[in-house]
């Protein structure tokens, strides 16, 4: 890959007319300090050595950004377009946590190198890198035009914000400050489906958006596919970070699905329902990937579902939606446990009708 960043550098200056990267020495040399600061361990390189890795890996990525946003920016044997799955793979790598570089460099460098193309924003083409790995393929995510870039953190902070922002908007007066210990986490799906629950595929809301109306559980359609678990872990590495009193959007939805997958008859259920959109082919493996997503996750003192939670473990609290539960469980499993069922109810209603015949009969007479 190092031999690949310096030839996207190469066709970058070759594409502005441009004899020397001088221009972009300068402006890295500005931003060195403030950059060597955004790591957590300091960083063994020389002033140029440093300059050199954020010109190089800052310039790979804005320039790979862009030339999968405008074909007519791709050489024709760029390797990284010829194969999906290594441009699946560097996707992969730029979302890990430990790999980003701060934004505010690639922004200095995106800007500094614009194409004139209108669509040549650094927001809009990080939208579209990233719609083939959304987990919420359906959902309107359309928001990265309000995100200011002056407060994201690096690459995987800004999709953060594409995806978790209109989400935030929305729960920002309707958190219910709960401590963790007294969550009550819901039953699974199964278990809901046979307390009455229904589920229902959500099209109109935002991705993270799960709602309980009236014993129907509405949640956006979920897209499982191999990038998934390693997208999930890095946004909750990242929110790792936050400071207590700021809601942990991923790792509250994490743990929700966590709550409500506990077998692979669980995903099948959502599955069924259009809710969960399985890549993997197995349900097995679904089912597994988010048991290990929900395991040893603090969640947000905010927790951002605990409405949710109180409506559904209210519902399934009620007597008769509990009778309704073992009803369903005992005796309507089975299409031939639903046909012993009504013989039983048949034959007691034939034995009750029998007997009152037999009464009135023997009424009768003697009052006659």
């Amino acid at each position: 890959m190092q031999q690949h960043k310096f030839m996207y550098l190469k066709c970058l200056l070759k594409r502005r007319k441009e004899s020397s990267v001088d221009r972009y020495v300068t402006a890295m040399r500005s931003l060195e300090e403030k950059a060597r600061k955004c790591y957590a361990e300091t960083i063994d390189l020389s002033s140029d050595k440093f300059v050199e890795m954020m010109i190089l890996d800052g310039c790979f990525i804005i320039e790979l950004i862009r030339k999968y946003g405008f074909d007519e920016l791709r050489e024709n044997d760029d390797t990284i377009f010829q194969y999906e799955q290594i441009l699946s793979q560097l996707r992969h790598d730029l979302m890990l946590v430990e790999n980003q570089v701060p934004f505010f460099v690639l922004d200095q460098l995106f800007s500094m190198t614009k194409t004139g193309n209108p669509d040549d924003d650094i927001l809009y083409l990080v939208r579209l890198f990233i719609d083939d790995i959304s987990p919420w393929p359906e959902a309107n995510s359309q928001v990265s035009g309000k995100i200011s870039v002056r407060k994201v953190d690096h690459l995987l902070g800004l999709v953060y914000r594409i995806w978790c922002s209109s989400f935030a908007k929305m729960t920002a007066n309707r958190l219910v400050k709960i401590k963790e210990e007294k969550i009550m986490p819901i039953s699974s799906t199964s278990e809901l489906k046979e307390s009455g629950i229904k589920f229902e595929k959500d099209t109109q809301s935002n991705c993270l958006d799960i709602k309980f109306i009236k014993g129907v559980m509405k949640i956006p359609n979920f897209s499982v596919s191999d990038e998934t678990e390693s997208i999930f872990r890095n946004l909750i590495a990242y929110e790792h970070f936050f400071i207590d009193n700021h809601p942990k959007y991923v790792t509250d939805y994490a743990f929700f699905l966590h709550c409500l997958v506990n077998s692979s008859k669980d995903v099948e259920i959502l599955r069924r329902h259009g809710i969960v959109t399985n890549l993997l082919g197995d349900d097995e493996m679904v089912y597994h990937m988010f048991n290990l997503l929900g395991r040893n996750i603090l969640l947000s003192p905010d927790f951002c579902y605990a409405g949710v939670y109180e409506k559904v473990n209210g519902h399934c609290g009620r007597r008769a939606n509990r009778w309704m539960a073992i009803l369903r469980r005992d005796y309507f499993n089975t299409p031939w446990s639903f046909i012993k069922f009504c013989a039983a109810v048949l034959v007691i209603l034939f034995t009750a009708t029998q007997t009152v015949f037999g009464v009135l009969s023997y009424v009768k007479p003697k009052s006659s």
